[in-house]
């Protein structure tokens, strides 16, 4: 049992690491000459609509991280409390 937890997080943090670093990395803007090549790329990207996708994404991250913050905090609280009331009983 333990190692599937092991395993579940490894794979999740190692698939939060790869977002992160494709969301650091810098866009690469596209020249008008493979934007007339392919017609198929300026079709898609209007399809998909990818700034708003990106927008939505950023949110999302930015809701979840914080979320994630005060469910630690208020985990470390709760071990702190429980460390402390068991020293005085002893």
């Amino acid at each position: 049992m333990y190692d599937l937890f092991i395993q579940t997080t490894l794979i999740a943090s190692l698939g939060v690491i790869v977002y992160l670093v494709a969301v650091a990395t810098p866009r690469v803007q596209d020249s008008d000459e493979d934007l007339t090549k392919t017609n198929f790329k300026a079709r898609f990207g209007e399809i998909i609509q990818l700034d708003r996708l990106d927008t939505w994404l950023n949110t999302a991250k930015d809701k979840g991280l914080r979320r994630l913050k005060v469910v630690v905090m208020k985990v470390d609280n709760f071990i702190s409390k429980r460390l402390n009331n068991n020293r005085d009983k002893i």
